[in-house]
């Protein structure tokens, strides 16, 4: 599989950058305080101000 970003760990979640063909931005992934069973664990924020809400992936490796 190919690595499309690198990212460190902080005390609210991991910083990094994402890279592709199409987007080289940096990017932030915060956990939710208090996460719903059906809410997102994590929130993406990418670039300035886009925001991701991220609900299966970290969910489902158990984080």
């Amino acid at each position: 599989m190919a690595t499309i970003g690198t990212f460190t760990s902080t005390e609210s979640g991991f910083t990094g950058t994402i890279k592709t063909l199409n987007l080289n931005v940096k990017a932030r992934i915060n956990r939710v305080e208090n996460p719903s069973d059906k809410g997102p664990h994590f929130r993406i924020y990418a670039g300035g101000a886009v925001d991701y809400a991220e609900s299966g992936i970290m969910r489902s490796i158990g984080r």
